[in-house]
């Protein structure tokens, strides 16, 4: 598993250097950090099963939100690969269930994750034999759930997320499985 962090600028730091946003952090959240994106990424799935359910309900984490977000958004990077695009999703559900942790700005860029997992042609949709359409499903179940939760933190998301749904619907270039995840995206948020 690739690990890097972003120093305070939003520049990639490389691997193998910590940078100093992420050295104010104790050893602890540090390593917990490491565990878990392993565990999750990983092949074991006993080990991502207990990591995402301690993601999910950790009070001591708030700390290492920023970083969480970050592997999510890596979601335009493994679009060839179904099954870390669920781990992701799964990282940003664990998160959003959590109780202890106050997402605030990061609702955006998780909007934007999961909604990119719904809308865009991903490389793995190219094989008929990856079920994207269920991908496809979990993301506009997971969009609904950040919107319903969290939608109240950040003005005018649910204008912007009928706008993308929308365009995406009305763009007749756009292929089948675009329009598939908008129109599962529209449902999961309700007839309202």
């Amino acid at each position: 598993v690739h690990v890097s962090y972003l120093d305070g600028k939003g520049n990639l730091e490389p691997q193998g250097s910590v940078p100093s946003a992420v050295s104010t952090l104790t050893d602890e959240l540090l390593k917990y950090y490491q565990h878990v994106t392993r565990a999750v990424l990983g092949d074991d799935p006993q080990l991502m099963k207990v990591a995402l359910q301690d993601l999910q309900s950790n009070s001591k984490i708030a700390a290492l939100l920023p970083y969480f977000v970050y592997v999510v958004s890596g979601v335009k990077s493994v679009s060839h690969d179904l099954e870390q695009l669920n781990r992701l999703l799964h990282i940003a559900r664990s998160l959003i269930q959590n109780p202890f942790l106050c997402l605030g700005s990061y609702v955006r860029s998780l909007i934007t994750s999961v909604m990119y997992c719904a809308l865009e042609p991903l490389a793995a949709s190219i094989n008929p034999l990856n079920d994207h359409w269920t991908l496809r499903d979990y993301a506009a179940m997971l969009l609904s759930r950040i919107f319903w939760s969290h939608g109240d933190l950040v003005s005018g998301l649910y204008h912007q997320i009928l706008l993308s749904l929308q365009k995406v619907l009305a763009d007749p270039v756009r292929p089948l499985c675009s329009h598939y995840g908008a129109v599962v995206g529209l449902h999961a948020l309700g007839w309202k």
